[in-house]
């Protein structure tokens, strides 16, 4: 699970701001929080802001450092700086994420320089309390040191991480972490105790779901036969009118004319790949891929004779001898399909983060979607964090005060991160009011003289 995210010097974000998901002291709905000796943790939060505010900059950071890790520099990233201050562009910029795992808590970070695409610092450190950290490896690339703490206990593990990290001390383009867990399948059996780099990376990798406006979660791994009719009950309950949803083969030829021919090629070349690792692993399972385009989407699978076989879903409404194709339903409905894998058991254990929520959703949609979600952390510790401009959702009064967060602009123009606590708002004062009387500094700002004056010419 998710305990913190700090960042700096990263587009509007310019000194040190911490996201937290720890769980402040009231009582209210506590039967959702997660809450074990070490941590008490909100398994939701929601993040208001004006437009501009640095609400899309905070799911983009998330996916930096998740980029990082999983694929390296992503493109574009050399002007991503705080570039409001010329000095930033040859200062670091610092991403630090703390994570339960386990049973045991995380702090794992690094430190870049982006206009060059340098890394500078890495780190990965048990925490064992608020002031004790078990070093498991730090990495200094400007002065090419690499060491092992004291996490570590055996000396030929500790002689095997060393060899790896020493060959990485001057390599400024790829994180450690990264480095240690591609094609090492054979050093974590025969070195278990490494296995925590291991799980590391798959929390990154598995865990940190991430989601813009334009896409959508993990790809719609939920839609098997199995799943079908639950997912259109969940459909029908929310108002959409569907009333069954199928499988449908589609032709490759069809496939063909939508999808350019180097990505129909790549996408094969990866399914004739995984068939053998499945294959060599004695796996029984078929890969698949999910491809996605506005309102399309396709599964290509490949079977043992490497046939690929490439199905869509249709969807039907009160009368169930008509199906439609996903495109010829509304933006709102394509939006749930985007969203509704968070209802799912497949979510267990999962951390979503989503920008803008309510894109293409009816206010009292949106609220509907918190509110089961809600209901369902109480048996699940699955965590979601948004970002939405849907005051109702304050009220409503369904959320705890450590629940929701503010990001605004300070007056040098950098995004700042406000907890609703940080306002000490009185306990008579309903946050929905002070949202609007400015007590509450997360909506837009209105010149009015100037606006009626451009009206006026």
């Amino acid at each position: 699970m998710l305990i913190e995210f700090s960042v700096s010097n990263f587009l509007s974000f310019n000194e040190k701001e911490t996201f937290s998901m720890v769980a402040g002291k009231a009582r209210k709905y506590s039967q959702r929080i997660y809450n074990d000796k070490k941590s008490k943790l909100t398994k939701c939060k929601v993040i208001f802001g004006a437009n501009a505010s640095g609400k899309s900059n905070l799911v983009y950071a998330f996916q930096f450092i998740q980029k990082m890790i999983l694929d390296g520099f992503p493109r574009g990233f050399s002007n991503k700086y705080y570039r409001l201050h010329p000095e930033n562009k040859n200062m670091p910029s610092n991403f630090e994420i703390k994570i339960l795992s386990g049973s045991k808590i995380f702090s794992y970070g690094f430190s870049v320089i982006l206009a060059t695409g340098s890394i500078i610092k890495e780190y990965l450190y048990e925490n064992i309390n608020s002031d004790v950290q078990k070093v498991l490896f730090e990495r200094d690339t400007t002065n090419e040191k690499f060491s092992v703490g004291q996490y570590f206990k055996r000396q030929d593990v500790i002689e095997k991480l060393n060899n790896y990290g020493e060959d990485s001390a001057n390599d400024v383009e790829t994180l450690f972490l990264s480095i240690i867990n591609k094609n090492k399948g054979k050093m974590f059996v025969d070195f278990p105790d490494l296995k925590v780099l291991r799980n590391i990376f798959e929390w990154f990798a598995t865990r940190l779901n991430i989601s813009f406006p334009e896409s959508i979660l993990t790809g719609y791994p939920y839609f098997t036969d199995s799943n079908l009719d639950e997912i259109a009950d969940i459909l029908s309950a929310l108002g959409t009118g569907i009333s069954e949803l199928k499988i449908v083969e589609v032709p490759i030829e069809l496939i063909k004319k939508k999808i350019p021919d180097n990505i129909f090629n790549q996408i094969v070349s990866d399914l004739e790949k995984a068939n053998v690792r499945i294959h060599n692993d004695n796996h029984g399972s078929h890969p698949r891929v999910m491809v996605r385009s506005y309102k399309e989407f396709y599964t290509f699978e490949i079977d043992s004779d490497n046939k690929v076989t490439i199905t869509t879903i249709e969807f039907s409404h009160e009368n169930k001898d008509v199906y439609f194709d996903l495109n010829e339903e509304s933006d709102g409905t394509a939006r749930l399909l985007d969203l509704i894998e968070i209802f799912f058991k497949i979510s267990d254990n999962r951390i979503f983060v989503i920008d803008e929520i309510d894109r293409c959703l009816h206010p009292a949609m949106t609220v509907k979607i918190i509110e089961l979600f809600l209901e369902m952390a109480k048996k699940r510790d699955a965590q979601l964090i948004i970002t939405t401009h849907e005051s109702r959702l304050l009220a409503s009064d369904i959320l705890r005060n450590d629940e929701i967060c503010f990001v605004s602009k300070n007056v040098q123009g950098a995004s700042v991160m406000n907890p609703l606590e940080k306002y000490q708002l009185r306990a008579d004062k309903k946050v929905y009011a002070a949202l609007f009387d400015g007590t509450i500094d997360a909506i837009p700002i209105f010149d009015e003289v100037r606006l009626n004056s451009l009206l006026d010419k």
